[in-house]
C-alpha cells in the first residue's frame, strides 16, 4: 500500500464497516443466559434464600394456569387466581387520592423510545418493569429511561408464570434480571412485578428474602391482547382511562400497560393525557408510596401501607379491584398467558451501543474517517 488511493480505500472500508456496526448495534456485553428462556439455576443465587422459610405452596402446571385451574381452598393467597392480597407486603394502588402510578411492562424495546420522548417533553416520570432478555437487547434504551429519572423494576428474565416455577427457578429468574439491570445502569431495583400477576405466598417469601417489593395493579388495560385477539380495539384503552378517571372516592391508582408492541406503546401518551387532564398526578410507583429511592443500597423512607389493605386482623382478603375493561370474556381472576408468538424475541432496527460514551466516540471516529475518505 504505497499510494494515496490505497489509503483512501482503507479509510472507506473502515468507514463502511463502522456504519454497519452502528446500524446493527451490539447487545449488552457479558455472558448472559439464552434470551426468552428460563435462565440456568445458580447455586450462589439459591443460597441467598432460606428455603425452609418459604411457603410450601405447590408448583402449578402451565396447563392449570392457562385453564384457570386454581388451588381450592386458596391456602397460599394466590393473587392471580383470587386477587388475594397480603396487606403487609402487596402493593396494589397508590395510597393517596389523586396520585396515579403509571406502569409499563415487558420492555425495553424500540417502541419505548417514543414513550420516553413524550415523558421527557412533559416532564413526567413513570415506572418501567423490564424483562431481562429485553435489557440484553436494548441496554441503551434502558440507560436513557434511567437517566431521565424513571423507576426501573424487575419483571423476570423470560416472563414465565412464576407459580409454575420451582423455588430455584424463581430465584434465578429474579437474580439474573437484577444482574443484567445492574450491568446496564449500575443499580439493582428493589421493586418487582410478577408476570401476569401470577404469585402466591411462596413467591412473596422468595421476593421478601431477596429484598424485592411486589407491585401489581388495580387498573388493567389488558392491552397485550391486541397482539393475538383480532377483536381487540385499541380505542378501548383510551376509553377505559376515560371511565376510570371519573370514578369518585377511590384511592390513587396503579395502571398496567405494555411497551413490547408498537401499537400498544403508542397508546401510552393518550392515556397519560387523560389522567393528567383529570387532575391526577402521574408518578412512579415508588414515589406515590413515599419512597423516591427505587434501588437497593440506598437510604429509603418507609413505604406507606397499601390503601387497599383490610382494616381487619385477617392476614389477607379477597376483594378483587373493580375494572371497567370490556375487552375479554376471561375472568379477571385468571392469569392470562399470551400465545408463544407474543413472547418471542422481538426484532430491532434500533441503533445499539454498549453505552452512550461508546456511541459518541463512534460518531467522532466516523466523522474523522468520513473526512479522511472523501476530502
Amino acid at each position: 500500500m504505497n499510494s494515496i488511493s490505497d489509503i483512501k480505500f482503507l479509510f472507506k472500508f473502515l468507514f463502511i464497516y463502522l456504519l454497519i456496526q452502528l446500524s446493527t448495534g451490539a447487545e449488552l456485553p457479558g455472558n448472559w443466559p439464552t434470551l426468552d428462556t428460563p435462565p440456568p439455576i445458580v447455586a450462589e443465587y439459591t443460597k441467598l434464600v432460606d428455603l425452609s422459610k418459604v411457603a410450601n405452596a405447590e408448583v402449578r402446571t402451565i396447563n392449570d394456569v392457562n385453564n384457570g385451574k386454581c388451588p381450592n381452598p386458596d391456602q397460599y393467597c394466590n393473587w392471580g387466581c383470587t386477587k388475594c392480597v397480603r396487606n403487609q407486603t402487596d402493593i396494589i394502588t397508590c395510597p393517596n387520592v389523586g396520585d396515579w402510578g403509571i406502569t409499563i411492562d415487558d420492555g425495553p424495546t424500540p417502541s419505548t423510545a417514543k414513550i420516553l420522548d413524550f415523558l421527557e417533553a412533559n416532564n413526567l416520570k413513570v415506572t418501567f418493569f423490564v424483562v431481562g432478555s429485553r435489557v440484553v437487547e436494548y441496554p441503551e434504551i434502558l440507560q436513557r429511561a434511567y437517566k431521565l429519572g424513571h423507576q426501573i423494576g424487575i419483571h423476570t428474565w423470560s416472563h414465565p408464570s412464576l407459580t409454575t416455577q420451582t423455588n430455584e427457578q424463581v430465584i434465578s429468574e429474579l437474580k439474573w434480571t437484577a444482574e443484567v439491570i445492574k450491568a446496564a445502569i449500575g443499580v439493582v431495583p428493589s421493586y418487582m412485578r410478577p408476570p401476569y400477576g401470577d404469585y402466591d405466598d411462596r413467591i412473596r417469601d422468595i421476593c421478601a428474602q431477596l429484598g424485592y417489593k411486589i407491585v401489581t395493579w388495580d387498573r388493567d388495560t389488558e392491552d397485550w391482547l391486541s397482539n393475538t385477539d383480532k377483536s381487540f380495539k385499541l380505542s378501548w384503552i383510551e376509553g377505559n382511562f376515560t371511565e376510570w378517571v371519573k370514578e369518585p372516592g377511590k384511592p390513587g391508582h396503579i395502571s398496567l400497560e405494555h411497551d413490547l408492541f408498537a401499537d400498544t406503546a403508542a397508546q401510552v401518551p393518550s392515556a397519560i393525557n387523560i389522567v393528567t387532564k383529570a387532575g391526577y398526578k402521574v408518578k412512579p410507583v415508588g414515589t406515590c408510596l413515599g419512597n423516591d429511592n427505587f434501588y437497593m443500597n440506598n437510604t429509603t423512607t418507609p413505604v406507606q401501607p397499601n390503601s387497599t389493605a383490610s382494616t381487619t386482623s385477617l392476614p389477607a382478603y379477597t376483594n378483587a379491584p373493580t375494572s371497567s375493561t370490556p375487552i375479554s370474556s376471561t375472568t379477571s381472576d385468571t392469569p392470562k398467558t399470551p400465545t408463544p408468538s407474543s413472547q418471542s424475541k422481538s426484532t430491532s432496527l434500533a441503533i445499539k451501543s454498549n453505552n452512550f460514551d461508546n456511541f459518541l466516540w463512534s460518531i467522532i471516529i466516523g466523522a474523522i474517517l468520513f473526512t479522511a475518505t472523501f476530502f
